[in-house]
């Protein structure tokens, strides 16, 4: 009698209630996999950004035993954040795929919307040094030459050269090499380029022939950019942390300390 009412059993099926039951157990198993998962790649992004973060400020601090502050960058946005990338084209062209534009220049009409950005890590590697040997042999050596001794009006090399008359590419190439402080900085950037902290490289469009040399730090665990923030002299590095938003209570940065949160948090 009892294999018969198995067998009946097993021959009608189950009912709904038992497929709801059987239905909801497994989203509560799921649910709770799916949050240890997320739990776990958050921690795992955090711990990659504290990591990156630090090994950045390891650079900040050997700046500043030697120069005696940090430094000090020209493209900073309205709440004091900077980039970190340093960029500029290698050689010029016009592309409609990647936006590039011919730049041309001559004293009467000077180019300034050139693409050149001098984040915090132009000041981690000989930077005139690099320009001048990137453009070698390109159309653009005679045009950083010309920046270099006379800056465009108005523009991030005439605020980063401090728009002095004197400046001259060869000169300063001179002043970096002999700069023993500076070479030991650079060192030291060369050895997180090979830890995967920070990065530096020409790219170049599939589409057209120009070339653009760019440095700067590898994203957080969240794949954002970080930032550098030299508030009343204070230099840090900056993640925006899971929120993505700069300046909200869980960033994350070098100097240990969560900032302020948002009114609107």
């Amino acid at each position: 009698m009892k294999a018969t009412s198995l067998k009946t059993a097993a021959m009608r099926g189950f009912t709904l209630i038992e497929l709801l039951v059987v239905i909801v157990i497994i989203g509560i198993l799921s649910g709770g996999v799916f949050m240890m998962t997320r739990a776990g790649n958050s921690e795992s992004a955090k711990a990659k950004t504290i990591e990156r973060v630090h090994a950045i400020a390891t650079l900040l601090s050997e700046y500043k035993a030697v120069y005696g502050e940090y430094p000090m960058v020209t493209d900073t946005d309205a709440n004091g954040y900077a980039s970190l990338n340093f960029t500029f084209v290698a050689n010029s062209d016009s592309c409609g795929e990647c936006g590039a534009k011919n730049i041309s220049y001559s004293q009467s009409s000077p180019c300034s919307e050139d693409g050149v950005a001098f984040g915090l890590v132009s000041h981690f590697m000989p930077r005139a040094n690099k320009i001048n040997d990137e453009t070698e042999s390109t159309n653009m050596r005679e045009y950083y030459r010309n920046q270099f001794s006379r800056p465009s009006k108005g523009s991030v090399w005439e605020k980063e050269l401090r728009g002095s008359s004197d400046n001259d590419i060869d000169r300063s190439c001179a002043y970096e090499a002999m700069d023993a402080n500076l070479q030991q900085i650079h060192r030291s950037w060369k050895r997180l380029v090979k830890q995967g902290a920070v990065f530096e490289g020409m790219v170049g469009c599939d589409f057209c022939e120009v070339l653009t040399f760019s440095a700067g730090a590898e994203p957080d665990g969240w794949g954002r950019g970080l930032r550098y923030r030299n508030e009343g002299g204070a230099g840090e590095i900056v993640s925006a942390g899971p929120d993505g938003r700069f300046g909200t209570s869980d960033d994350i940065s070098s100097s240990g300390a969560a900032v302020e949160e948002d009114d609107d948090e």
